[in-house]
């Protein structure tokens, strides 16, 4: 079996797969630890059934050390060697890991390392790979880095116009990030296509609650909305996106707040939940915007123009036949008045998409342009954590 992970300062979300057919792996059980260092929680979600357990956890080891006792107790596990390779999601890899890589010392140090670019991911992920390798010691210890799959991107997507030694001394640059998932979408647009990825070019629109979008170029990342850090670029469901940045200074001086406070307002106050003034779901906006409040429907319409510039700006730089637009994650996914606003508002793309195609449920993915459409427009499912379990098979002996 593979173990999933993904760590937080205080949670450990993971999903474990069966994969005795390695090109298939089947999700078994998924679930989550959390108010680690609190009190604890445990939920595991096993056919259907949620159980939930009030394990103390003072620590990221003694979740760990649940998990697998839950595990066993459910019988998912006959013992823990039972699971061969664990396959961590972390945030950063900073400019040297560009590729999935096996946790060595070498690699559990550039982690630690780029805790300065990200201090609210990194730690999280570095103790839970800890915790995991004492009670697992046998298992193949996988990191899918989110960073990996935009170090493709040349110096003129990377670089920022700020003095030179910001980036030579402090490596400020743009980084991105949900590479996982476009990678993801990558290998399965090649299969629809039927394909070579090197000759793949696509833009990826991944709308969650945390939102960017990806050019794609002969099949890698040519540039991405996302930069030093998760917070620049679309409008998201708390986070800003790029704003002026003197915009900083005049609020720190008009309200007396320092740097931190203003960066933390844009990051948890700002986006769709800053415009709103409903929350950050999309799903809450959408039915206000449908009752008529003026905030709600200013909300929905600075998103989906924002989402479609980054498309026609992406979409002329990669200057080359694009396959597809792709619509991901939980809004590009499931709302379907987000796209079709999106895609009306890429006037110079010549986009048309079906109503009906766009409303239809779908497992997989789905295609909902029209045959006038330019450029075809796909939905599709993204998985990351399958991805980061067929990444894992590939380091198992």
């Amino acid at each position: 079996m593979i173990l999933v992970v993904n760590a937080g300062s205080s949670s450990i979300k993971f999903k474990l797969f069966s994969i005795e057919d390695k090109q298939n792996p089947i999700s078994q059980v998924e679930g989550l630890a959390e108010r680690i260092s609190v009190d604890g929680k445990l939920t595991i979600e096993l056919n259907g059934i949620k159980n939930t357990y009030e394990d103390k956890m003072e620590n990221h080891l003694d979740a760990v050390k649940s998990i697998l006792k839950r595990f066993t107790e459910l019988k998912v596990i006959s013992k823990p060697e039972d699971i061969k390779g664990i396959g961590f999601r972390i945030v950063h890899g900073g400019e040297n890991i560009v590729n999935t890589v096996e946790l060595t010392k070498d690699i559990k140090k550039t982690i630690e390392e780029n805790i300065r670019l990200a201090p609210l991911h990194n730690p999280g992920a570095l103790t839970s790979i800890n915790a995991f390798e004492e009670n697992l010691s046998d298992a193949k210890l996988v990191g899918c880095f989110d960073t990996s799959f935009h170090q493709t991107m040349p110096e003129i997507s990377y670089m920022y116009p700020v003095p030179y030694n910001w980036f030579e001394d402090l490596k400020v640059r743009k980084y991105g990030f949900h590479g996982i998932s476009y990678d993801y979408i990558t290998v399965k647009a090649q299969e629809i296509f039927s394909k070579n990825k090197d000759n793949l070019n696509l833009i990826v629109c991944h709308l969650g609650n945390g939102a960017s979008i990806c050019g794609i170029k002969n099949g890698k990342s040519y540039n991405t909305t996302m930069g030093l850090t998760p917070l620049a670029g679309l409008m998201m469901g708390t986070r800003s996106g790029d704003i002026d940045p003197s915009i900083l200074q005049y609020v720190g001086k008009e309200l007396n707040k320092d740097i931190f406070e203003i960066t933390d307002e844009l990051n948890k106050q700002s986006g769709l939940h800053g415009i709103s003034g409903v929350g950050s779901d999309m799903r809450d906006i959408s039915e206000k915007a449908n009752k008529g409040e003026k905030r709600a429907k200013l909300a929905m319409e600075m998103y989906s123009q924002i989402v479609a510039d980054f498309i026609v700006k992406f979409t002329n730089q990669i200057n080359e036949k694009i396959d597809a637009i792709v619509f991901t994650a939980g809004i590009g996914e499931n709302s379907s008045i987000i796209r079709k606003m999106v895609v009306n508002k890429c006037n110079l793309l010549n986009l048309s998409i079906e109503d009906q195609k766009n409303n239809s449920k779908y497992d997989d993915y789905l295609e909902i342009s029209s045959p006038l459409s330019k450029i075809p427009v796909y939905k599709i499912r993204t998985n990351e954590e399958l991805m980061i379990c067929k990444e894992t098979i590939k380091f198992l002996k």
